[in-house]
């Protein structure tokens, strides 16, 4: 399927499945139970932060990234959640911009999370590309580029995700942020160190990255997955179908 295809099938806003109208009256008990539930997941991934802190921090962030909010950046969320106070702004920027953790091991937690609840050897992995939108240039990997989420060329960043697909359920596994390649030009070096890339970071392509990722799947061995879907992005990059072939993929 094509961008711009894959854009116009996903404006076809189908009904949903029962046939009813979603509703979206919550009741305080169904508050109750919400919260609950986040707090118990999000407890699940307390051994994998360093100090309590983090934790604290996480849960707020995350909070804030599933509110009602508009501008969901560091100021109105704090603004919202807690009142003014330039303190807890500054905690929350220092656990966002400075704040130190192990992404690979919270990723390996979430697969296994994943394999325990919807794991199946029959499952699918869906490897996807998509962007967002950006008003200004201080974000990592943002340039004019085409961007899904509003079917044009436009100012974004853009990702590579890789989705879960089992007769249980669905659910993500792993991204990465793609970078353009002028962003490898000598001109963006000062950009690079504002937003903290790693020197060692090299341009890799959408397909490479989703190859990546599922090289990664399977050497970690926790995902039970038997096929790879894509888009022609991908589909169409021999490169990215040797490499799957090459793992046992169907």
């Amino acid at each position: 399927m094509s961008k711009r295809n894959k854009h116009q099938f996903h404006r076809e806003r189908k009904p949903p499945a029962s046939g009813r109208k979603p509703s979206w009256k919550l009741t305080p008990g169904d508050m109750e139970t919400i919260r609950d539930e986040l707090v118990a997941y999000h407890r699940l991934y307390h051994s994998v932060f360093q100090r309590q802190e983090q934790r604290h921090w996480s849960m707020f962030y995350l909070c804030g990234q599933l509110s009602n909010m508009e501008r969901k950046t560091i100021e109105p969320m704090v603004l919202v959640l807690t009142g003014p106070d330039p303190n807890v702004v500054r905690a929350v920027q220092q656990f966002v911009g400075q704040g130190q953790w192990d992404t690979p091991v919270f990723v390996q937690r979430h697969q296994q999370l994943v394999a325990e609840r919807l794991g199946d050897p029959r499952s699918v992995v869906i490897f996807d590309g998509s962007g967002f939108p950006k008003q200004g240039q201080d974000s990592a990997g943002v340039a004019r580029q085409y961007c899904g989420h509003v079917g044009k060329i436009a100012n974004c960043q853009e990702g590579v995700f890789a989705g879960y697909v089992s007769p249980h359920g669905y659910t993500f596994l792993d991204d990465r942020l793609y970078l353009p390649e002028e962003w490898f030009e000598a001109d963006h070096r000062q950009r690079w160190q504002k937003c903290g890339i790693p020197d060692e970071v090299r341009f890799q392509t959408e397909p490479e990255l989703a190859l990546e990722m599922a090289r990664d799947l399977v050497q970690r061995g926790v995902i039970p997955f038997q096929w790879v879907a894509c888009d022609e992005h991908f589909g169409e990059n021999p490169a990215f179908l040797d490499g799957i072939a090459a793992l046992g993929k169907w």
